[in-house]
């Protein structure tokens, strides 16, 4: 056990079967992504055809240590206990986490499946929900809402709204949809709203709009062994100077681990060095792109103990832990012993700030 709070800044929710049929606008509303029965298990489709995600994984937590052999894709809703804010709690208290960020497990699929309009108003709708759910226990959830950037001036009005509604940050694709970089101009209107509100952005794997369209199923193993386009997404916002233009921008990469950030600072400051006559944008002072990686990109590792090893290269203010809660690769129920083993040998101060203190100061969870 550890010997100081831990919050997860990476957790989940299980969207119920009828959030969109439910809760969808109306002209929308025969397009809504339903739940259909097949033989061994539950499917969302979209527009009739669009495989979204499967129910099972997502509702095993803790399986993993008490029969791993019956982990699988397959399941039903009718089979698995409702996710409540209750039990969510309860289910925190029993892991020994002070408190959670929640991010979705089918929304951010229609990333890569659903077109402008549609994609719009399915995020309003799972929005609306999420914030509703955290509003419960507003102090040990905090809900992150979901961004359609195709139109940037649009995702700003719904990070306003949200923001209003009690969102704590706002998920955005991994790289924009296709024919789209960030470091375009029509992108700066989000990054000065992120900033002017003080919350931050988020690309969770697996939520990318570059790679629109039904995937192979050996794309879910691929995004299991982390995206690389997420490394795409930063080094866009750093070489053309976004995080130089705006300052407080925070950005978070979710479930990508952390000890990629090794590779990239160097790469990114060997290029620059190289290269820096030439660079897309020219930093001042003598910065480097190493110091916008580490200044405002968070990130966030379940299991990375080579992570925790060279946390003083990779940044022990801007790395969080989270326990992925309710899937089946989840830490729960021993996120306590996970990360006592993860810190051993690191000063409590250190191990504080990496299991708990970050995400508490970026997420503003009460003292």
């Amino acid at each position: 056990m550890v010997s100081f709070p831990i919050y997860s800044a990476d957790s989940h929710i299980i969207e119920p079967p009828d959030l969109w049929t439910e809760r969808i606008d109306s002209e929308f509303r025969d397009r809504a992504p339903q739940v259909v029965h097949l033989d061994d298990t539950d499917l969302w489709v979209l527009d009739g055809e669009i495989r979204m995600a499967v129910v099972g994984i997502q509702n095993q937590a803790g399986l993993r240590f008490e029969s791993p052999e019956l982990i699988s894709k397959s399941g039903r809703y009718a089979e698995i206990p409702e996710l409540t804010p209750d039990r969510y709690i309860q289910d925190l208290d029993r892991d020994g986490v002070q408190g959670a960020v929640l991010y979705s497990s089918n929304a951010h699929q229609a990333y890569r499946t659903a077109e402008q309009g549609l994609l719009s108003a399915l995020a309003r709708a799972y929005n609306n929900w999420i914030i509703e759910f955290c509003r419960t226990y507003p102090v040990q959830l905090k809900a992150i809402a979901m961004l359609n950037v195709d139109d940037p001036l649009e995702a700003l009005q719904e990070m306003e709204r949200t923001a209003k509604l009690g969102a704590s940050g706002f998920m955005i694709p991994i790289l924009p949809q296709p024919g789209c970089r960030y470091d375009q101009p029509q992108y700066q209107v989000l990054w000065s709203a992120a900033e002017e509100i003080g919350l931050p952005l988020s690309w969770h794997i697996g939520s990318n709009r570059a790679v629109f369209g039904r995937e192979p199923v050996i794309d879910l193993l691929k995004h299991t062994t982390k995206d690389i386009h997420f490394q795409t997404a930063i080094t866009t916002l750093i070489l053309s100077g976004v995080f130089a233009c705006y300052p407080k921008l925070q950005v978070v990469a979710v479930e990508f681990g952390t000890s990629w950030v090794l590779q990239l600072a160097e790469s990114m400051d060997q290029a620059y060095k190289r290269y820096w006559n030439r660079a897309a944008f020219q930093f001042p002072d003598g910065e480097l792109p190493s110091d916008y990686l580490r200044r405002n990109i968070y990130m966030t590792f379940q299991e990375d103990i080579p992570g925790i090893k060279f946390r003083h290269l990779i940044g022990v203010d801007n790395m969080m832990w989270g326990n992925d809660y309710p899937h089946a690769e989840s830490t729960f129920p021993h996120s306590q012993e996970f990360l006592a083993e993860h810190f051993q040998g690191v000063p409590e101060t250190e191990a504080a700030k990496i299991a708990g203190g970050n995400a508490q100061k970026l997420y503003k969870f009460p003292r």
